[in-house]
């Protein structure tokens, strides 16, 4: 037995050291098609579970029995190769590019899928085209690049809130702005007076943006998906030797236009000739004007700026921890002197495999972002068009300089005919205040742990957290602003959104090539909103500007708020994909949240798709030259809460009232008007489509058509005088939330993409895409019209209007056909009654539909040229259709100088004989809607990648780029991409004195290591 035991030891010591000796290493070394090193490439042994990844060099080593073995490598965005290999003799590969490949991953809500799986419509960019274009904020390099995606800079501040449009507005109240997911944290971009939350984020550490577009891609969302839903997915570390990676760039920003704004002898020339065809006594001061003094005031403001971004990223990792750590340095001057930007961010994402069945991924970043502005119009008397900054240098005379000859500043409003209402403009620039300061924390741990096979739970809590702390102050030697005493605010606004959500995740194959996968979770999360607003005037100093405002002579009382709401939510939804073919899907979400009233507390959200790869079908298996084609079709619902928490209650707020004759102010409560049947808005939207691929992809095409209603619109209106309470202002007495209308988005896009040419000199690629989408409101409560503005404090010149079969927010006036023999203009007269002198009479009754602020068509066209190491790349926007109320255009072509200020030098085009009774007829008709088309480079960059044969640094390349480069339009205000009003306003498509737009030019480099 003892012999039997050693012999039986013998033969198993020999078959381990001969299996041992069998094993050889396979090495070699992986590049891209411009030969740089790919790092992560997944390389496995075919038929085994034995993998391997690249180095940051592109290297590779792995073990296996044999000489030789067939290895597949494969990594996201690249096209899977296989290829023999000799131990001992290493492999050069190079990966080539799949451009849109039918295998690439998309992220969609509470999980990823392969593009040839989805059922509905979701438009996909990854990091590598983010990072051509050097942006402040996401959203930025996103514009042109996706269809049915539009996004519009309210202004050209930098830093400046942006509006993201997917297929259209569907909302009244507010409620426009697509749903932000980032890292699974659900958010909606806040704008607080146009500081855009969404700049706080690097968007360098961004690895791919997912828009789900239709409803069954957003409906998993249910109660916030009604807009779109925007995937944002950070960068994670790949297993390998630790990468380092250095990008800095610097650059130069210019105004890109200037206005033909009148100079000093023109300015006296007109109103000269106003007084003179008035049959008016010319004012002594203008008769004793003598020329001298031509100050260009858009010149003494606007400048070159300079502008850099500096970005260090370290990642790597081996099969059980993979890390990604950075940081970034922003600083972006303005093109207005002192204004700005600046942000610092920090990052550090972990993916942890503690053990076969658990795995820990963790998302933390933190950033601190600072603004300066140029003290934009609010759109009211306070701060109206003249009191802001650009709308200071359009309407400052030239006849004057900066400064007196004492130091002081000067009135830019010198005649006595001058109105009041416009600061100067440099003054604006040097000494007031206006600053935004952002703190942001945010972060994220997933716990994720496998149950049986197929079987997963993920845990997920998250976590956001922002400070922002306005400052404002208007100094003493402002005289309209400050008053000659100063004035002060101070806001401080913290917020905090916290996650806690649970989901099992279920895969079973039916077949080799048929599985089922369902998805069922549960989600709570809560906000809270803290605001602190001071303002105080009648300071002796404006050393101290707002620093100190126990300084003031009078101080307001403080506002202080706090508000609160959360959503609890249940969801599922399950996927059925049979033989590769035919593909099926179904979600349903039930949300309730706090800021509905207790009638109508929950929502029920669902969603059904369906696809067809007909392709895959054999009476299509000769048809070679077809690569891939699949029809889809979905139709779902998804919600909008649109409105504010406690909108629905009774609430009682603080108002100062006199209680009789001698007994001064008291503390009391104004109550609101609750409605217990509010509910949420409800968009259900259907969409059919095709996807097709020709020519082993060559050709790439998508198509959708979509029509998407929203229905129990949410909008203020005014209560009947049955009531018993008064005409109210914005929220005030007399008006009340509810559910008032429907609005309609029909509209189509159209995706192409083509590989011109490829081999291993060059490639030759280009995209293109194209959206068209018409918006209808289809009904209001009882039929009425619904005005865009409420109250008499409104100065933001808009003059828009909601009414059924029209466009939401149509522009609304009087129509121009001409001018009579005597220069004044005429209007269409609807009525046909007259004045006293015998002209037509035009009033609000001689109102009507002028123009849509949207787009009818928006596009873009992405050309890619590569010829060994060089790259050119570009990205052309554009659009056509849709009207700009050009609030400046109607300001300084007014034909009178009574009460005015400077003028455009096109006044004299619109009223060549200025004069009271010309002016008398000056009103803001579609003559001032100008067409918003424009065409536009939007950025170019040509990029050369260096071998050092270096084994210290990796890979170099070199970049030169240029933004806004070209800019074709028939516009005449500063910028056709301007949106005064912030995104969720129902004032759109005012000019009032937005910032204007820059040219840029960057030279930058990405140095790995």
């Amino acid at each position: 037995m003892p012999t039997a035991k050693l012999t039986l030891v013998a033969l198993v010591m020999c078959w381990c050291t001969v299996a041992f000796a069998q094993n050889k290493q396979f090495t070699g070394r992986v590049t891209n098609p411009q030969q740089a090193p790919l790092a992560g490439v997944t390389v496995q042994i075919k038929n085994s579970k034995v993998t391997s990844a690249t180095a940051s060099d592109g290297s590779f080593s792995i073990s296996a029995p044999g000489d030789k073995v067939t290895l597949v490598f494969s990594s996201v965005g690249f096209e899977k190769k296989e290829m023999l290999a000799t131990a001992g003799v290493p492999v050069e590969l190079q990966l080539k590019e799949e451009a849109q490949g039918l295998s690439d991953v998309i992220v969609v809500g509470y999980g990823t899928q392969r593009k040839a799986e989805l059922t509905g419509s979701v438009s996909s960019i990854r990091n590598e085209k983010l990072r051509e274009m050097p942006v402040v904020s996401v959203e930025q390099a996103v514009s042109g690049r996706l269809a049915g995606v539009q996004v519009q800079q309210t202004s050209g501040q930098p830093g400046a809130g942006i509006s993201v449009r997917v297929r259209g507005v569907s909302s009244i109240a507010g409620g426009n702005e697509p749903l932000y997911v980032i890292d699974g944290l659900p958010q909606f971009n806040d704008d607080v007076r146009g500081a855009n939350g969404l700049a706080t984020i690097n968007p360098s550490d961004i690895e791919s943006i997912e828009v789900l577009k239709d409803a069954s891609a957003t409906a998993i969302y249910g109660s916030r998906g009604a807009n779109g839903v925007v995937m944002v997915t950070t960068r994670s570390g790949r297993a390998g030797q630790p990468r380092v990676v250095f990008e800095s760039s610097a650059g130069i920003q210019k105004v890109r236009k200037k206005l033909e704004l009148m100079n000093a002898d023109e300015y006296v020339d007109f109103s000269k000739r106003y007084y003179i065809n008035s049959s008016q006594a010319v004012p002594t001061d203008l008769t004793a004007y003598t020329p001298g003094v031509n100050t260009d005031w858009q010149d003494e403001v606007f400048r070159t700026a300079l502008l850099s971004n500096n970005n260090l990223s370290v990642s790597g990792g081996n099969d059980k921890t993979r890390y990604f750590i950075s940081t970034g340095y922003t600083k972006q001057q303005g093109i207005v002197r002192n204004s700005g930007y600046q942000r610092g961010s920090l990052r550090l994402n972990i993916d942890s495999k503690v053990s076969d069945i658990f795995s820990i991924q963790s998302r933390m970043t933190v950033s601190r972002a600072r603004q300066n502005g140029f003290s934009p119009s609010v759109g009211d008397n306070t701060r109206n068009f003249g009191k802001s900054g650009i709308g200071s240098v359009m309407r400052a005379i030239s006849t004057v300089p900066v400064k007196n000859p004492d130091g002081t500043y000067t009135d830019v409003t010198p005649f006595s005919f001058n109105g009041i209402d416009a600061e100067n403009p440099v003054a604006m620039a040097d000494e007031v205040l206006d600053q935004n300061t952002t703190t942001r924390f945010q972060g994220g741990v997933d716990f994720k742990t496998v149950i049986i096979k197929g079987l997963t739970n993920t845990t997920r809590l998250s976590g956001d957290f922002y400070h922002i702390r306005r400052d404002l102050y208007f100094p003493r030697i402002l005289p309209r602003l400050g008053n000659n005493i100063g004035s002060a605010e101070l806001g401080n606004y913290d917020k905090t959104s916290l996650l806690a959500e649970d989901f099992l995740e279920y895969k079973y194959n039916l077949t080799p090539d048929s599985y089922i996968e369902a998805i069922g979770g549960v989600s709570y999360q809560k906000e809270r909103l803290n605001t602190i607003d001071l303002a105080a005037s009648g300071f002796g100093t404006d050393q101290l500007k707002n620093y100190n405002f126990s300084s003031a002579s009078s101080i307001s009382k403080p506002l202080t708020n706090v508000v609160e709401n959360s959503i609890v939510s249940a969801f599922a939804r399950v996927r059925l994909n049979l033989k590769e073919k035919y593909m099926f899907a179904a979600s349903i979400r039930r949300d309730g949240a706090s800021v509905f009233a207790e009638n109508n507390k929950y929502g029920v959200f669902p969603s059904v798709s369906a696809a067809w790869r007909i392709s895959e079908e054999a009476f299509l298996k000769d048809a070679t030259w077809l690569s891939s084609l699949k029809l889809r079709a979905s139709w779902g619902q998804a919600g909008n809460p649109a409105i504010k928490p406690y909108q629905s209650l009774l609430l009682g707020q603080t108002v100062n009232t006199g209680q009789g004759a001698g007994t001064g102010l008291s503390v009391g409560l104004a109550p609101t008007f609750p409605n217990p049947n509010l509910k949420w808005e409800t968009t259900s939207q259907t969409d059919v489509g095709f996807d097709a691929g020709i020519l082993q992809e060559r050709f790439r095409l998508t198509f959708d058509y979509y029509v998407k209603t929203t229905s129990d619109l949410l909008a203020l209106v005014q209560l009947p005088p049955s009531a018993g309470v008064g005409a109210g202002i914005g929220s005030g007495p007399g008006q009340i939330i509810d559910n008032v209308g429907e609005v309609q988005n029909k509209g189509w896009e159209f995706t192409v993409g083509t590989n011109i040419l490829t081999n291993s000199d060059w490639t030759i690629a280009i995209d293109v895409n194209l959206s068209h989408n018409k918006n209808k409101v289809t009904k209001t409560k009882d039929g009425k019209d619904i005005p865009t503005i409420a109250g008499g404090n409104d100065a933001s010149g808009s003059n828009s209007i909601i009414r059924p079969g029209q466009p939401l927010s149509a522009f609304f006036g009087p129509k121009y056909i001409g001018m009579d023999k005597d220069g004044v203009p005429l209007y269409e007269n609807l009525n046909g009654d007259k004045d006293a002198t015998g002209r037509d009479l035009i009033n609000a009754l001689d109102n009507q539909i002028i123009g849509s602020p949207y787009p009818d068509l928006y596009y873009g066209i992405n050309p890619t040229i590569r010829y060994k190491r060089f790259t050119l790349s570009s990205v052309w926007a554009g659009v056509s259709g849709g009207r700009i109320n050009n609030a400046g255009l109607f300001d300084l072509t007014t034909p009178s100088p009574v009460g005015q200020y400077n003028k455009l030098k096109a006044v004299n085009d619109f009223y060549p004989t200025p004069s009271l009774t010309v002016s008398n007829y000056h009103f803001r008709s579609d003559r001032y809607m100008e067409n918003g088309s424009f065409f536009r480079l939007r950025n170019i960059r040509l990029d050369y990648n260096i071998d050092l044969k270096s084994k210290a640094i990796k890979n170099l390349n070199v970049y030169v780029s240029a933004q806004n480069l070209l800019t074709i339009t028939d516009y005449t205000g500063y910028d056709p991409e301007v949106n005064s009003f912030n995104g969720n306003d129902r004032r759109q498509g005012v000019d009032l004195g937005a910032y204007p737009a820059a040219k840029t030019y960057n030279l930058g480099f990405g140095i790995t290591f």
